[in-house]
């Protein structure tokens, strides 16, 4: 048998594959044990350090996997089953060591944080043997990723967002960024909201740190040929603006309908007509967002007791009283 986990901190235990290695809490409280610093060898005082300790269980042995850990440790343990141990990843981890079930030291681990390079094993003279005669195993093999295949839609019409799978041909448990060669589409995890017409790769990077291959990319090619504006329009958007009493609440209406929202191309023009008596006190404005962050002025224009807003990109904006909160809605911009 074998066994693998991460270890995030002192004890967030992650991806266990088995049930060879078990965490053990304090009886006494918190997350660390205190043990007697492994890699001194006696002086005036004794010391001691917080750890992180594993029962390890197999044919029916068992040996304690100690590690000096902190907040900040990370990293993949994998035993063969045989009481050997191999260690990737290691991030602010310095030493480890091995005991028996009578916490007598079999043998004890620098990481590359002191060694500067590989992981070293370091055994004291006359220390007891591993149970069962193990020292033997075989470590587990490195991780590959292999080749990364991309799926999804390969055809979408522009201001389509469209959700897309990763698979590999390995083993490793890698992350994925996917990006696209169009600047203008919008990229969120591994989906893209495509903006404009015209061919596009997608680029997916796998990357794990333990595999022998990281990263390594896959691609997949949209088709331009079926990428088009969703929506053509010539719409008269005008509307008359008036306020209104809504359960005591003073809202915009345009035309007549109470917070209306609006959507149209970018490049088309909203005309509203502020020359009712009702705005008295209630001064228009168009806004990035409903909570009023930033006051659009690009693509606004005032003619008289008119106001002319012609979106030059695509987003989400909102008409709303500069004066109070919450009376109109949003221009939604395609």
């Amino acid at each position: 048998m074998a066994d693998s986990l991460i270890l995030k901190g002192v004890k967030d235990v992650r991806k266990h594959t088995g049930t060879e290695m078990l965490l053990v809490r304090p009886k006494r409280g918190g997350d660390t044990h205190q043990v007697k610093e492994w890699w001194r060898n006696g002086g005036v005082s004794t010391c001691y350090c917080d750890c992180t300790i594993f029962n390890v269980t197999a044919g029916g042995d068992t040996v304690k996997l100690v590690l000096d850990t902190s907040t900040g440790t990370d990293v993949r343990i994998d035993h063969d089953g045989s009481f050997n141990f191999s260690f990737y990843g290691v991030n602010e981890l310095k030493r480890g060591a091995l005991y028996t079930a009578d916490f007598e030291l079999i043998e004890h681990y620098v990481f590359p944080s002191i060694s500067g390079g590989k992981t070293m094993t370091v055994t004291p003279a006359g220390a007891p043997s591993k149970p069962g005669g193990g020292g033997g195993g075989t470590p587990p093999a490195v991780p590959t990723i292999g080749t990364v295949t991309l799926s999804g839609n390969t055809s979408a019409n522009d201001g389509d967002t469209e959700a897309y799978t990763v698979s590999i041909s390995g083993d490793a448990s890698p992350s994925y960024v996917l990006t696209s060669s169009d600047a203008n589409d919008t990229v969120s995890g591994l989906s893209v909201t495509y903006s404009g017409a015209g061919a596009r790769t997608l680029t997916v990077t796998a990357t794990d740190a333990t595999a022998s291959d990281s990263p390594v990319t896959g691609t997949l090619t949209v088709n331009a040929a079926v990428l088009f504006l969703t929506r053509v329009s010539n719409a008269d958007f005008s509307y008359a603006v008036t306020v209104v009493s809504v359960d005591s609440s003073n809202k915009y209406a345009l035309n007549g309908n109470v917070q209306q929202a609006i959507t149209l191309n970018a490049n088309e023009t909203v005309h509203f007509d502020l020359s009712d008596a009702s705005l008295s006190g209630h001064p228009f404005k168009i806004y990035t967002d409903s909570s009023k962050t930033t006051e659009v002025t690009v693509g606004v224009e005032q003619q008289g007791t008119d106001l002319l807003f012609t979106p030059p990109i695509a987003g989400t904006f909102s008409y709303q009283c500069q004066a109070h909160a919450d009376m109109g809605a949003d221009i939604t911009v395609n």
